[in-house]
């Protein structure tokens, strides 16, 4: 269970995401309108991350099957 936590650069970024959206939504008058617009390109990029992650772990257990089939 301990692989599916992000690692130091992956919080890295959630961390200067939700500061940069938090100052936005700050600034703006319109907030419900900010948190969406915020809202989407940080759950567009957990889950591209999440995909690079689970990809790399699937090319690893192919590459050790062919390693043990060959």
């Amino acid at each position: 269970m301990k692989h599916r936590l992000p690692g130091r650069v992956e919080f890295a970024i959630f961390a200067a995401m939700a500061v940069v959206c938090g100052l936005l939504v700050t600034i703006s008058h319109q907030h419900d309108t900010m948190l969406f617009f915020c809202g989407m390109p940080v759950f567009l990029i957990s889950a591209l991350m999440g995909f690079r992650r689970s990809e790399l772990q699937r090319q690893e257990q192919r590459a050790a099957q062919e390693s043990e089939s060959a």
